[in-house]
């Protein structure tokens, strides 16, 4: 089990050096957008259409994964803290299980509205440019897909109380363990 979650830690971690080159590229994209607006009356064509339906959304989607193996996402303690070891587990694989539930709705949603896109080869309108932007509906259920499969699985170690390998190098699983 341990090495499932060091391979879903990986995908985690290559997830987010892919959001990690959307930044920049954003970021390259923007800037070389203003300073050709603005400095040489050209300004790059399709930015809009490219930041808003490429990089944000993969940027976005992808990371979601990443969220869920770092156990970053909001959550509020207040209350739970306060009680027994046993009732806050049991708190965690219900919240595991909803979260399951919820993103795989999602991720099945994602993929049918991808595969309609792909099917008609969507495209957007920036002034007299059509951009494919049919590619970046992918981004959707390859990301939640990733955050579902950390879930679940994330679900399983807590039940069956096996060494989870997510997000802990293997000598933090040897010194937790010993």
């Amino acid at each position: 089990m341990f090495l499932i979650g060091r391979f879903l830690s990986s995908l985690a971690k290559a997830s987010s050096l892919i959001g990690t080159i959307c930044v920049i590229l954003m970021m390259l994209h923007v800037t070389a957008d203003v300073i050709g607006r603005y400095f040489f009356n050209a300004p790059l064509p399709g930015t809009i259409v490219v930041v808003a339906n490429y990089y944000m959304i993969v940027l976005v989607f992808i990371a979601i994964g990443v969220a869920e193996e770092k156990q970053a996402h909001i959550s509020v303690e207040f209350v739970t803290d306060m009680m027994p070891k046993r009732v806050q587990t049991g708190f965690s694989v219900f919240s595991g299980v909803l979260t399951v539930i919820v993103i795989t709705a999602l991720m099945i949603a994602g993929y049918t509205e991808a595969v309609k896109k792909t099917n008609i080869g969507a495209t957007m309108e920036q002034g007299s440019q059509m951009i494919e932007v049919w590619q970046s509906y992918w981004a959707i259920p390859v990301g939640t897909g990733l955050m579902v499969l950390i879930a679940a699985y994330r679900v399983i170690t807590t039940v069956t109380g096996l060494r989870s390998g997510l997000n802990e190098t293997v000598m933090d699983a040897e010194l937790i363990n010993e």
